[in-house]
């Protein structure tokens, strides 16, 4: 058993998904009270950050070639959140279907198809080909 520990400053953490490479994700405090998604690997919590102009994230997805996803929120009421995918040290925001004001992803193939939620349906993004 490994304690994966909190960003410095944080008082809890919550480890959600784990590849075959032993790289795990989740959301930890941080010592401004916001969560943030994070990836753990070789001993390492690393902040993923958040998308432009919302305060917390929280990482629910990775596949084997070290992509993540999840969603990302104002962290205050109404919550809003948007599914982000983090790759190449890069957070993109995947948006939301026609008409609802929020997503999450919570998994992704290592073909790179994320699966999540709107307000009232599920989604699968692919990649233009």
């Amino acid at each position: 058993m490994t304690d994966l520990g909190t960003f410095p400053g944080g008082s809890d953490s919550t480890a959600t998904a784990v590849n075959n490479r032993g790289q795990v994700v989740g959301g930890s405090s941080t010592a401004r009270g916001n969560s943030h998604a994070f990836l753990f690997e070789h001993g390492v919590m690393t902040d993923l950050g958040t998308l432009p102009g919302r305060n917390d994230s929280n990482a629910f997805g990775i596949n084997n070639r070290g992509q993540v996803v999840g969603e990302s929120d104002t962290g205050t009421n109404p919550y809003l959140p948007h599914a982000f995918l983090f790759e190449h040290g890069m957070m993109t925001d995947l948006g939301t279907l026609p008409g609802d004001n929020f997503s999450e992803a919570v998994g992704i193939t290592e073909g790179g198809q994320v699966a999540g939620n709107s307000a009232s349906h599920a989604i699968l993004w692919t990649r233009e080909k």
